[in-house]
């Protein structure tokens, strides 16, 4: 009996630890039982990381934000030689769509956001030194990410500080799809009776992009119900390339055939073209410029934003253009029969020019929905 004794204060010391971790679980005001008597337990835990995480709650000091915005957007383009001579113009409207996400850490008063656009719809005009258009499609695009900081915050989401980060930013506006002659190392045709020329020519779109540096500020305040955002960036560098639709020609008006033009040059001179370039014009130079928007948003429920705003955007530098072109002669004779059978030279050649000017501009006003918590 003595050895039994000690036992059984042992389970009963047990089962009296154990009943507050049962009771945890356990409704001591359940307003019924289930069919077998027993009472009934509480709820399990919410279903959704956001609720058992508790992101969202007025604690929780992370805050993201997610939406879309519609930028009704102006933008002009201008690329010029070293000697100061316009070599292409352009101006657009677009309307662009735009996709974005900004996270908050109120506990740091740090943030980060991230941007993609792209056009939906292009229509503006042209010029070059020899035509000029209707700008009816093509492509615009960015997409970049900042890290900031709110040197002066409230731990709220309101504040002022700096910001940097990278953005790629692409202008491919259709400018004509401008010609150069295609070489192939072939003869270039020609009529034996007239002894006119007959090049093929090719295209290429126009296509800039540009690799930016940011480096900025940004001021937030969050006043309940509505809010305002301002930044302003600078790009300190930007790495510039793509393709130039620009051609260059000029004609023998002494050759032997002396009747019209042949295309794109119709109506322009009599004679064979005697020089054209022979490839796209190719960029590869250096930028810096500036960036800047604001926002005025107002919360009509809860997790809901709505804003409008202003951006600006403004880069230029210089660029070397590289391109190949050739020197075209005209027929031979070699009897004086009338009939044209000496194939026309091709003498091609290779060149870079520095130091060429380009600007790039695009500006307009914005609109944004978004879903925060």
């Amino acid at each position: 009996m003595s050895r039994l004794t000690p036992s059984v204060i042992a389970l009963v010391t047990a089962a009296g630890l154990a009943a507050p971790a049962i009771a945890a679980d356990w409704q001591e005001e359940a307003p019924s039982v289930d069919e077998s008597g027993y009472g009934q337990f509480r709820d399990a835990y919410p279903v959704t990381p956001g609720q058992w995480a508790g992101l969202g709650d007025e604690d929780d000091p992370i805050r993201i934000e997610f939406g879309a915005r519609y930028w009704y957007s102006m933008g002009s383009g201008v690329v010029d030689d070293s000697s100061g001579t316009n070599l292409l113009s352009t101006s657009d409207t677009s309307h662009i769509g735009e996709g974005f996400l900004r996270i908050e850490d109120h506990s740091t008063n740090t943030f980060a956001k991230a941007i993609a656009g792209y056009s939906i719809a292009i229509d503006g005009t042209y010029s070059t030194p020899v035509d000029s258009g209707s700008i009816a499609d093509g492509e615009i695009g960015y997409v970049g990410a900042d890290f900031g900081w709110h040197v002066f915050g409230n731990n709220q989401g309101s504040g002022v500080g700096f910001l940097g980060g990278y953005q790629y930013w692409h202008e491919g506006a259709n400018s004509g799809r401008n010609n150069f002659a295609v070489v192939t190392g072939d003869p270039i045709p020609y009529d034996t009776a007239t002894g006119q020329t007959f090049i093929p020519l090719d295209s290429a779109s126009n296509s800039i992009d540009a690799h930016m540096l940011r480096l900025g500020v940004e001021a937030r305040a969050d006043l309940g119900f509505i809010d305002f955002t301002g930044e302003l960036a600078a790009v300190p560098y930007a790495k510039v390339d793509g393709v130039v639709g620009i051609e260059e020609v000029s004609f023998d008006a002494l050759g032997p055939y002396a009747g019209p033009a042949q295309p794109p040059y119709d109506g322009v001179a009599n004679g064979n073209i005697s020089y054209m370039r022979t490839s796209a014009t190719a960029m590869d130079g250096w930028g810096y410029g500036a960036q800047a928007e604001a926002w005025l948003g107002v919360h009509p429920i809860e997790n809901m934003t709505m804003r409008v705003g202003a951006r600006a955007w403004y880069l230029q530098g210089v660029a070397d253009q590289t391109y190949s072109a050739a020197s075209f002669g005209n027929p031979g004779d070699t009897e004086p029969d009338g009939v044209y059978d000496i194939d026309p030279s091709v003498n091609e050649s290779n060149w870079i020019t520095e130091s060429n000017p380009f600007r790039m501009f695009r500006y307009g006003l914005m609109a944004e929905l978004n879903y925060r918590f």
